[in-house]
C-alpha cells in the first residue's frame, strides 16, 4: 500500500449518525438498513461518542423465548444511545497518515475511528474501509 495514504483518502465521508438521546431501536434499524458496524453519535456535527453493532449485540444478550423478546423490544425503545455508546471516542484528522490511523486502532483495540476537522466530523475511517484500500493495492 503506498505509504504516503492519508486518513482522508480512503475514509468513508457519507456519514450516518445517531444523536445521544435516540433509542436502541432506532440504532437497530440503521445498523440493518445501511449495513454497517458503527455509528457516531454526535450534538451539532460534534462527536460525543460512537456505538457498534458489538455493542448492542452486547447489551441485548441472550433471548430465549417470546416473552425474554417482548422485554428487549421494551429495553429497545427505552434505552438510549447515551446509555450504550462509547463516550469520548478516539479520533484523527483528515491529514493524519494511515500508518498513525491504522497503529491507533491497533493499540486502542478499536475498529472505527471518527475523523474530525477542527471540532467537527467530516468522516469516519473503519477496518472494513482499511481492508479494501489493501485489497485494491494487492489487486493491481
Amino acid at each position: 500500500m503506498a505509504k504516503n495514504l492519508t486518513v482522508q483518502d480512503i475514509m468513508s465521508s457519507r456519514l450516518i449518525t445517531l444523536h445521544p438521546k435516540d433509542n436502541i431501536a432506532r440504532a437497530k434499524q440503521i445498523f440493518k438498513e445501511y449495513n454497517i458496524h458503527h455509528i457516531p453519535i454526535c450534538v451539532m456535527n460534534k462527536v460525543r461518542g460512537i456505538i457498534s453493532l458489538g455493542d448492542i449485540l452486547y447489551l441485548e444478550g441472550m433471548v430465549l423465548d417470546n416473552f425474554d423478546q417482548f422485554l428487549q423490544d421494551k429495553k429497545s425503545q427505552t434505552t438510549t444511545v447515551e446509555d450504550v455508546m462509547t463516550r469520548n471516542p478516539y479520533h484523527t484528522t483528515l491529514d493524519a497518515q494511515l500508518t498513525s490511523a491504522i497503529s491507533t486502532m491497533l493499540d486502542k483495540r478499536v475498529n472505527a475511528l471518527p475523523v474530525i476537522s477542527g471540532e467537527e466530523i467530516v468522516g469516519l475511517i473503519t477496518t472494513h474501509d482499511i481492508l479494501r484500500a489493501f485489497n485494491k493495492e494487492l489487486t493491481k
